[in-house]
């Protein structure tokens, strides 16, 4: 990720908001979003084949689609319950954890470890 842009980032960070509206869909379905065991799915593979998928997306592109994806992942959010979002044991396929530890992990957990590529772009908004 040393090499990525800032473009690349907020291209990645749109893919795992679109992972939540994903888990959100599926889960509620009663369908099991994806097979966490095929080594396809593996966040390092995720990673890999969205950043190659991204590359050559110009940055106003990328923006909109981040932008798109989060307007997204807030309407899949509105229709759940408390016990949706914070029951431990309301999604088996989760595990023992909430599904808001999904959503932290692939929104503003996740925007925290990117600050260093986040912040110049923030920069660049302003000015």
């Amino acid at each position: 990720m040393d090499d990525w842009k800032g473009k690349d980032v907020l291209a990645h960070l749109a893919w795992w908001h679109d992972h939540s509206v994903l888990v959100i869909e599926g889960l509620r379905a009663g369908r099991q979003p994806y097979d966490g065991t095929d080594p396809a799915n593996t966040t390092d593979s995720l990673n890999e084949r969205v950043h190659r998928e991204h590359l050559d997306d110009r940055p106003d592109v990328t923006r909109v689609a981040f932008n798109h994806s989060f307007e997204r992942l807030l309407a899949a959010i509105k229709p759940l319950t408390d016990d949706d979002l914070f029951g431990a044991d309301r999604w088996p396929w989760l595990g023992e954890e909430a599904l808001v530890e999904t959503l932290l992990w692939d929104t503003s957990r996740h925007y925290e470890a990117h600050h260093e590529h986040l912040a110049p772009l923030a920069q660049n908004a302003r000015t």
